[in-house]
């Protein structure tokens, strides 16, 4: 008869495995859901910009705590024959998101022009940490990666050269 020591060691190592999601879970639940909402509502109280905090917990266990701004005026007006139409700045934003291992992603979506920028907008990530080693420091030093990230996008000077024109049915 064949030992089965190697699947009990790997079996054991599963069962480790689901615990520390259980755990990580849980610390998001009771810790760090809650730090990273108070310090992104502090944030956004003291440092008036267009932006607002929001949690996205439509999936129990998949949940984001996010800092966005809010949709805004480019300055870029299309006219017509009928009527002018602002061109609107949407999205940009800093989310802390569960992943299913429990874990935490820091990522950003960056803004775009909308009817002037074919989508979807361009997202990247900035860190993946376990919930117990998200704290207010942590935070504070991916809102000044977010907001370094935004001011590049506002003064790159890449645009393409030439003319894209929307034309509706």
């Amino acid at each position: 008869m064949e030992s089965t020591s190697a699947i009990e060691k790997l079996a054991n190592d599963l069962i480790t495995s689901l615990q520390r999601v259980e755990q990580r879970r849980q610390q998001w639940q009771t810790v760090t859901k809650p730090l990273v909402l108070a310090t992104l509502n502090e944030i956004a109280e003291k440092i008036k910009l267009n932006w607002s905090v929001n949690v996205n917990d439509m999936l129990i266990n998949l949940e984001s705590v996010f800092i966005a701004f809010n949709p805004m005026p480019t300055g870029i007006v299309e006219k017509s024959e009928i009527n002018l139409v602002n061109k609107m700045r949407v999205g940009g934003f800093l989310s802390f998101s569960q992943t299913r291992t429990g874990q935490v992603v820091v990522w950003v979506s960056m803004p775009l022009l909308e009817g002037l920028e074919e989508g979807p907008a361009r997202n990247f990530t900035l860190e993946t940490l376990d919930p117990e080693h998200v704290d207010a420091t942590i935070v504070h030093q991916y809102m000044e990666k977010f907001l370094e990230e935004i001011i590049e996008w506002e003064n790159e000077s890449r645009d393409e050269i030439g003319f894209a024109r929307h034309i509706g049915a």
